[in-house]
């Protein structure tokens, strides 16, 4: 329970307080009545309180990953969830649009729109023309309709005409609310080339590409107008130049034939911290679940092949395939039914239909996977997703906290400095660490203190004797804890330690947490479990407490 190494920092923190400061910051909140009758009395000396806390279970419990999920039942019953989304892929990772797409025209006038133009002072050509969008995605897939989240159209021209006119932009399959794209822009001649640059956020725009212009193609129609002015007579060689172009386009929405196309899954693992141990004793649960929850909000079928799920451990342990729960390892996940709806499955490896519980119990601490998936495996399909559907496979390793701990041991270590306190060192002869714990929590705990130095070479030790700091509380026939136990430690330093902590780099923190009656029988954890920790200090001072100014 790797957490509970942590949370051992703020019970045996207070070693280094000793010599930190003599703070009485918890003075308010700490409860004196609960410390034992018989505290020693030296002369001179100062007493105090140091801790009082209550740990609940989730605090006591909790790993150091905060993305795991803590599940009560009606009972406050605990499971822990170890969750990992194996594979998540929305639409625009499926289609990439061009960042940038650019379609360049030129309109000329006919040597007959000429004769027309100096015959009646104006003229009006078109050209007609297209734009196939340059889809980055599968093969073989053709759009019906999109519409756009984010992207700008942009239009320039330049114009040589020596004569006014405008130009007249007409994209009939992309509308905003219904009402196709058409504008018209104006070429104002006052004496040289004419230029003009306009940009059109295209958030809101939706583009029909199934419009019998070809796959993936949209017509664009541009309609020059010319006045005649005091310029020269228009040549064949004078032009209008169209510069017309599509950058930063995302989709919101998209629809028609995705195409037939495999899914690139990375492999990839969930890892099961509370399973592995770095050192000794093992834990062990009842009831490990393994849950594969899939959810498809595309409009599109997918076959989904399991590749490989095992799972590894230590060297010495051979990697073991999860039992066969998916008939052929292959599982289809439907199409969502409409837009905004979803289709789910959900596979559940339990002890009654696999050997998820072998793998947990025999400290198998990684599970590992690798699908693949092929998107409309049947052929041509009508398919759809809006820009935040996706198609999403996550593993829950589901924990229920039934169970029991037998000298499960963690280990860390905390970096100490005490450069700025050394003046306080020789002014404490001796000092008494009281330590009262109330537990109404089904574990006993054992807690060492281990004193290092820069090399992590070991000066000394605390709590080292073999007494359980924690004792259970009182259980019943069905493993929950029913009243609470007190437990009363002292630890006594002594010049010698004292000399020993202020030479210390490190501490070194052991933790070995074993479940009620010797790990003889299951437990089970509940919200409302608690431990209440009161610490004191007392210590003997070499001198007059009022002499030593910082104290």
């Amino acid at each position: 329970m790797k957490n509970f190494k942590t949370r051992s920092h703020a019970v045996l923190f207070v070693v280094t307080a000793i010599v930190f400061s003599l703070s009485s910051c918890y003075k308010e909140t700490f409860d004196l009545d609960r410390m034992r009758d018989d505290m020693i009395t030296w002369e001179p000396d100062i007493a105090f309180p140091l801790v009082f806390s209550i740990l609940d279970a989730e605090e006591i419990i909790s790993m150091s990953d905060s993305t795991n999920i803590y599940q009560y039942d009606s009972n406050n019953f605990i499971t822990l969830i170890y969750r990992k989304r194996i594979f998540s892929q929305t639409i625009n990772d499926f289609f990439q649009l061009p960042q940038n797409q650019v379609l360049n025209s030129n309109m000329n006038l006919s040597p007959v729109e000429i004769v027309q133009f100096t015959t009646n002072g104006s003229v009006q050509t078109t050209l007609n023309t297209g734009l196939t969008v340059g889809i980055s995605g599968p093969g073989g897939s053709q759009l019906d309709k999109v519409i756009y989240q984010s992207g700008l159209m942009n239009i320039a021209f330049t114009s040589n005409f020596e004569h006014s006119g405008n130009l007249l932009v007409s994209i009939p399959e992309l509308r905003l609310n219904g009402v196709p794209f058409s504008q018209t822009y104006a070429i104002n001649y006052q004496g040289g080339a004419v230029s003009f640059n306009t940009t059109i956020p295209l958030a809101g725009y939706e583009m029909d590409l199934d419009n019998g212009s070809g796959p993936n193609t949209i017509p664009i129609n541009y309609t020059l107008t010319l006045n005649e002015g005091t310029g020269s007579v228009p040549s064949p060689t004078s032009q209008l130049q169209i510069n017309h172009s599509f950058e930063n386009l995302k989709m919101a929405f998209a629809d028609g034939d995705f195409g037939n196309f495999s899914l690139v899954i990375d492999p990839a693992e969930v890892d099961l911290d509370v399973v592995q141990s770095e050192h000794s004793g093992y834990l062990y649960f009842e009831d490990p679940r393994l849950k594969l929850k899939i959810k498809n909000t595309i409009g599109a079928e997918m076959r989904v092949t399991i590749d490989e799920l095992y799972a590894t451990g230590d060297p010495g342990l051979t990697n073991v395939n999860i039992s066969a729960l998916i008939p052929g390892g292959q599982f289809t996940i439907p199409a969502a039914p409409s837009v905004g709806d979803s289709a789910q499955l959900e596979y559940y490896f339990t002890q009654n239909n696999s050997n998820i519980k072998d793998i947990v119990n025999n400290q198998y601490g990684t599970l590992h996977h690798d699908f693949s998936a092929l998107v409309n495996p049947n052929g041509p399909a009508y398919n759809f997703a809006q820009a935040n559907s996706s198609v999403e496979v996550v593993a829950d390793m589901e924990l229920p906290f039934w169970g029991l701990s037998n000298h499960f041991t963690i280990i860390d270590s905390l970096e100490i400095d005490f450069n700025s306190q050394n003046h306080l060192k020789d002014n404490i002869e001796k000092g008494l660490l009281r330590i009262n714990t109330v537990s109404h929590f089904p574990v006993d705990g054992l807690l060492k203190v281990y004193f290092a130095d820069e090399n992590y070479a070991l000066i000394d030790s605390v709590l080292t004797d073999g007494s359980y700091i924690i004792r259970s509380g009182t259980v019943n026939a069905d493993g929950k804890t029913i009243a609470a136990t007190q437990t009363n430690n002292d630890v006594e330093l002594d010049r010698q330690r004292i000399d020993h902590l202020f030479e210390s780099k490190y501490l070194l923190i052991s933790a070995d947490i074993t479940t009620t009656d010797n790990a003889g029988r299951n437990i089970k954890l509940y919200l409302e479990d608690n431990i209440e920790i009161h610490i004191g200090l007392r210590v003997k001072l070499k001198a007059d407490p009022t002499l030593i100014d910082d104290f």
